[in-house]
């Protein structure tokens, strides 16, 4: 219920503040674990890919956030899942599983971090760790544009990456990553 309210008032803020254009939301798989692989240009960037789907996903935030008494658990109760930043969190990679485990939809920007560059950097791999053992579609998005009134932000799903097929076929994590990568460049360099 929380998760809802606050998507409702988000969305209406982002449409007042500034102009947004989503293109191929239609091709987010419906349920089933999903795994939203995007560039990450912004602090605005979550909740912009959060109010640009249908269904509820969950996303990691820096495990500082939830030590703050209020907004650690508003966050919490959003789906949030706490990560240490900078090193590999196993605690995290496992809750990520299990959200994607039960049919979930994960928001993971692949980079590691913001990259205002304009240029997409090489990938951590921990978004095919994640994709291979949950099995889960992968989604790449790309966010073009500025958080601009005038000019204007797009963000733009392109078509499911099946993991399954793709392990069945013998590749492997570092094959996986450079898909996710080409996915993401694609619809950057698209019209």
């Amino acid at each position: 219920m929380l998760y809802g309210t606050v998507k409702a008032i988000v969305k209406k803020y982002y449409q007042a503040r500034f102009k947004i254009r989503v293109i191929g939301e239609d091709r987010i798989p419906a349920e089933g674990p999903v795994l939203i692989c995007s560039n990450h240009t912004s602090l605005y960037d979550p909740p912009l890919i959060a109010v640009s789907v249908k269904r509820e996903m969950s996303f990691f935030a820096k495990s500082e956030l939830f030590k703050i008494p209020v907004l650690g658990n508003v966050i919490r109760r959003l789906n949030a899942v706490p990560v240490e930043r900078g090193k590999s969190d196993r605690a995290a990679l496992k809750k990520s599983i299990e959200v994607l485990g039960d049919g979930s939809m994960l928001l993971v920007f692949p980079e590691g971090g913001r990259n205002k560059s304009g240029t997409l950097k090489d990938l951590q791999q921990g978004a095919s760790f994640l994709a291979v053992k949950s099995e889960a579609q992968i989604v790449p998005a790309a966010i073009k544009g500025s958080y601009d009134r005038k000019k204007g932000v797009t963000i733009v799903f392109g078509k499911p990456i099946d993991t399954k097929s793709l392990i069945e076929a013998g590749r492997n994590r570092k094959d996986i990553t450079e898909n996710i990568k080409d996915g993401i460049n694609n619809l950057l360099i698209s019209g």
